[in-house]
């Protein structure tokens, strides 16, 4: 007979009224959402660096905030669809300057060309400075804001060259 191992017990403490099984994965729900949303912020303060916009119009800082909350759900969306819909075409996502800059990239390094959004999402994490250890799980969000920051600076740069007469 197979070993089965321990339950784990969880212990939740909520202001929220539990009596039933149902009411307890209604607040569990609550929690995994809200570390969606932790996560969300990270990515702004960290990932976008909002905190350290030194607008002092209130208009102008909500029009960043709102430019940033788009960048950060990019992002986000971006460090998702490579974990939960790998086979996606790469051009789900990106623009083709993108895709372009992420061919060029895969070349120079004999990587495979960024044809789904899994094959894409590991080179803009190796631009975020992934080293893909064998250990190393999925990219996360940091090595992803990493990444899609090199990549529109590198974008901004081709685009430039390739338009220079």
């Amino acid at each position: 007979m197979a070993h089965r191992p321990e339950p784990i017990k969880w212990y939740l403490l909520t202001s929220l009224k539990v009596e039933t099984a149902k009411d307890a994965l209604r607040v569990v729900s609550y929690y995994v959402r809200r570390w969606r949303v932790e996560e969300f912020f990270r990515v702004l303060k960290h990932g976008c660096k909002v905190e350290k916009l030194a607008l002092r119009k209130a208009e102008r800082l909500s029009r960043a905030i709102a430019i940033y909350c788009v960048i950060a759900w990019r992002v986000m969306l971006l460090t998702l669809l490579g974990r939960e819909a790998p086979d996606l075409p790469a051009d789900v996502f990106f623009t083709n300057a993108e895709l372009r800059f992420l061919e060029r990239y895969a070349k120079r390094f004999r990587l495979p060309p960024p044809e789904t959004i899994v094959s894409a999402v590991h080179l803009v994490a190796y631009l975020g400075g992934r080293l893909n250890r064998s250990r190393d799980g999925p990219p996360g969000n940091e090595i992803m804001w990493r990444g899609l920051d090199r990549l529109t600076t590198a974008v901004f740069a081709m685009d430039l060259l390739e338009d220079d007469p």
